[in-house]
């Protein structure tokens, strides 16, 4: 199967995406290691807001663009389709933390927010999107249902 991602004719500033990875990852850490566990709301909030309604309303979007501004990054322009895709899975993970938290579920918060840190750090850091390896999968899964609903 040859690697595809979600296309979509808008288009995200790089730079802006592996900052708002980074703020991710260190807000999960905060979850983790503080007792302010409710920053999971406010992280979940923020992906709801990227994968679902209006980038531009984001409150990591916001801080982003401000760091990138004071640094005078020149923008990066990539598709903005999987880093859409990768919000939504974010928001998953979100969800799954919020859940784990609410009924005390210690190892599925850790495992949960480990492998989101792990996604989120591999973004911020390297520049490889998780989101891009497993939209494949999904798509094939999508159209193969399709193909059966048309049988």
């Amino acid at each position: 199967m040859s690697l595809m991602c979600p296309v979509s004719f808008k288009k995200v500033n790089e730079h802006a995406v592996r900052i708002n990875a980074a703020l991710a990852f260190f807000s999960i850490l905060l979850f983790f290691l503080t007792p302010w566990q409710w920053i999971i709301l406010l992280v979940g909030g923020d992906f709801f807001i990227r994968g679902f309604l209006n980038p531009q309303y984001s409150l990591f979007a916001q801080i982003s663009k401000k760091i990138l501004t004071l640094l005078h990054a020149k923008p990066v322009m990539v598709d903005a389709g999987p880093k859409i895709f990768a919000a939504k899975i974010g928001f998953f993970f979100c969800c799954l933390l919020t859940a784990a938290w609410l009924f005390t579920l210690e190892r599925t918060a850790l495992i949960a927010g480990a492998m989101f840190m792990m996604c989120a750090a591999l973004e911020a850091v390297f520049k490889f999107c998780v989101a891009c390896q497993i939209y494949p999968f999904i798509y094939g899964l999508k159209k193969e249902k399709e193909l059966q609903v048309d049988e």
